[in-house]
């Protein structure tokens, strides 16, 4: 692949970046008409919950993914995240998810995954198979076995393994109670 080597991060995620960002978009549309026309009759609790929805939007359609950074694969789910080495993963598998095996463990990343259909012509596929006729799936799941190979070489039996991190989205979480909070209780106060 072209940039294999490279430093830099690569997302891959299953498509719900376009209607994330419409849904943005829309409801900054109605936002802005709230604030706009004083006749459009907005209650209070409807910026809050707008808001509310807009945070809704980001976690669910854009925030999940799967990076592939040069020692680690990323694993951004809706509210978490994790972080595993390369050199750890005894199995990787892009079905509807993407699915990580760590020894006994299994990590699940919900932001990239293929169809039913996918998987069953990639399964019908040949090793001769070109390319050019290869899911993108298929070549990313090939492009994390290749990393988990090379990690693999370059690691030492003197080096310590790295570990599986794990990391709430914190301000995710914390943005989602407050606007929650000030739906509920503008509403009730109205």
């Amino acid at each position: 692949m072209q940039s294999e080597g490279v430093d830099k991060v690569e997302r891959y995620s299953s498509g719900g970046l376009v209607m994330g960002v419409t849904g943005l978009v829309l409801l900054a549309a109605v936002m802005i008409y709230g604030l706009v026309d004083d006749e459009a009759g907005f209650a209070p609790w409807a910026y809050p919950f707008c808001l509310l929805l807009g945070v809704l939007t980001w976690l669910v359609m854009i925030r999940p993914a799967v990076r592939l950074h040069r020692d680690e694969l990323e694993l951004r789910n809706v509210l978490h995240t994790r972080w595993v080495p390369f050199a750890v993963i005894t199995r990787v598998d892009v079905t509807q998810v993407t699915v990580v095996t760590v020894g006994e463990q299994r990590y699940v990343g919900s932001g990239f995954g293929r169809t039913r259909g996918t998987i069953r012509r990639d399964r019908r596929a040949s090793h001769d198979t070109p390319l050019e006729k290869r899911s993108t799936a298929w070549l990313i799941e090939d492009k994390i076995e290749r990393r988990i190979a090379a990690a693999r070489e370059r690691r030492t039996t003197t080096e310590g393994v790295a570990q599986v991190r794990h990391a709430w989205a914190v301000p995710e979480i914390a943005v989602l109670a407050v606007l929650a909070v000030a739906t509920v209780v503008l509403a009730l106060v109205r």
